[in-house]
């Protein structure tokens, strides 16, 4: 415990978990779905602190070491790329030979056309090899699973993904297990708020509005008379909640996101009784 206690010191410490105090006043952040809440983690920008994000991976080495077999790993981009080649480095380190390395792509147009860089003509890497799916962070598990599915397609077995913060909540917990997927995680958000809360790491207070946040995304932004995008609307009104549709500039004056309504997204408000 001792270890984790201080993996979550370090996370919080060097600034990748931040929570807002909207009830005193700060603004929630935006998340790529356009909805709003208190916390926002962002272990991708620790390649800017190389002690910080070597101390990370040399741990979470040390733990799928001891929970799977791999014979190479591949990082995720573009977040998983520096922790993955860190990672493999730390690896071969520990085992006392070379483990080799590859990275995934979103998108590749022009030469080979390959998502896969580093396995072509890569007498280090041949078919049949198991990989080891590497993310800096994992939420709700798209990539993870998205990278399983092509490093499999390609010849090469996927049992298990590792990753330095798991938001670890259900939903992305059975869309892993059913695409046979097992997660290794150094710390989850769940692991990372208890610590927290024992040693006073972050304000009880901030806590409990996240921890609000994360049972229930709607009735947080709701109770709090945030509009939100149409998805969210949509799951709302099932609730019972009534909703009322809002134009762009009854959105703006509602404190919508201006980024989000000028990417097309559709704000709802609930309706008073």
């Amino acid at each position: 415990m001792e270890t984790l206690e201080k993996i979550a010191s370090m996370i919080i410490n060097c600034g990748a978990i931040e929570i807002k105090d909207v009830e005193g006043g700060e603004d929630p952040f935006v998340y790529t779905t356009g909805n709003r809440g208190p916390g926002y983690v962002m272990i991708k920008g620790l390649v800017g602190q190389p002690a910080v994000l070597k101390f990370l991976t040399k741990k979470l080495a040390h733990k799928v070491i001891d929970t799977t077999e791999f014979d190479f790993i591949e990082g995720t981009a573009t977040g998983g790329m520096i922790p993955g080649w860190q990672l493999r480095n730390d690896v071969s380190e520990i085992l006392g030979r070379e483990i080799p390395f590859c990275y995934l792509r979103s998108k590749k147009d022009g030469g080979h056309g390959e998502l896969i860089t580093g396995d072509r003509n890569n007498p280090l890497i041949q078919k049949g090899m198991r990989a080891l799916v590497v993310e800096e962070l994992v939420n709700y598990t798209e990539t993870t699973v998205n990278a399983a599915e092509e490093f499999r397609n390609a010849g090469y077995p996927v049992s298990h993904a590792a990753c330095i913060f798991s938001y670890d909540h259900e939903e992305s917990n059975t869309r892993l297990k059913e695409k046979g997927v097992t997660l290794i995680p150094l710390i989850t958000l769940p692991q990372l708020l208890a610590i927290s809360e024992a040693n006073g790491l972050i304000h009880k207070r901030l806590i409990q509005s996240y921890k609000h946040f994360l049972r229930d995304p709607l009735e947080w932004q709701l109770s709090r008379n945030l509009a939100v995008p149409s998805d969210t609307a949509k799951s709302a009104i099932k609730k019972g909640y009534s909703m009322s549709r809002l134009n762009e500039k009854e959105a703006l004056e509602r404190g919508a996101p201006p980024g989000k309504i000028r990417d097309g997204l559709v704000y709802w408000i609930q309706n008073k009784k």
